[in-house]
């Protein structure tokens, strides 16, 4: 949805009514920032599991005689396999994600920068999921340059900074070429097995002594969702 000087205007009453830019986010399910992005046109547009979200909170105060239907609904990704979401299911916890584009995270290296370092300087936007948002855990927006297994526009849940397990879904940021990966996660004596997805590639099988020469970091996707 496109932010209208209407949908602006609304956006500012429905903050003084709630008394404060934090409990209004909070109603909302995005960050404060991401509302003052709003409200000073740094963010032009909101995506539509947010907009479900906001629409009630905003409606009296909106002009009738505009539309404010959002024309999209819930889509798949693709051949993903992945069955991607546009509402909330969780009752209750946080769901919603600080947002980087992928190709903010190509100079990251956990040995140096924190994800928090990262996230502050980088992120200017939130994203809704059905999963439970916890501490340490962010999104990522596929872009054009990494479009193939995701369509482009995808949202990843990332449960920084927890370990993948067995079977686990991952992306993993290799050295060689700088290149990310997408791909399955198998831990067997004395080794690593990365499957990507969809035979998008070749099997990786790592010796878990040269793990961290091939791989500089790891993270489990919890979730996707197609907004676009």
């Amino acid at each position: 949805m496109v932010i209208t000087e209407s949908i602006q205007s609304a956006i500012q009453a429905a903050v003084r009514k709630s008394g404060s830019l934090l409990s209004f986010s909070h109603s909302v399910g995005v960050s404060h920032t991401t509302v003052s992005f709003w409200l000073n046109g740094r963010t032009r547009k909101i995506n539509s599991t947010v907009w479900q979200n906001l629409l009630p909170l905003i409606s009296e105060y909106l002009d009738p005689s505009e539309s404010y239907s959002y024309p999209c609904g819930p889509v798949a990704a693709g051949n993903t396999g992945y069955v991607l979401r546009e509402h909330s299911s969780v009752s209750g916890g946080r769901t919603s994600a600080l947002l980087l584009h992928l190709d903010d995270l190509s100079d990251f290296d956990p040995q140096i920068d924190s994800i928090e370092e990262v996230l502050c300087e980088k992120s200017c936007s939130s994203v809704t999921f059905t999963s439970s948002v916890r501490p340490g855990y962010f999104a990522v927006e596929i872009g054009r340059n990494q479009r193939g297994v995701f369509s482009v526009g995808t949202r990843l849940l990332l449960r920084w900074p927890d370990a993948p397990g067995n079977g686990d879904t991952v992306l993993v940021k290799l050295r060689e070429k700088n290149e990310f990966l997408f791909a399955v996660y198998t831990r067997k004596a004395g080794e690593v097995v990365l499957a990507p997805l969809h035979g998008c590639g070749r099997k990786r099988v790592i010796p878990r002594a040269d793990f961290h020469n091939v791989c500089a970091w790891i993270v489990p996707i919890r979730e996707a969702v197609q907004l676009f």
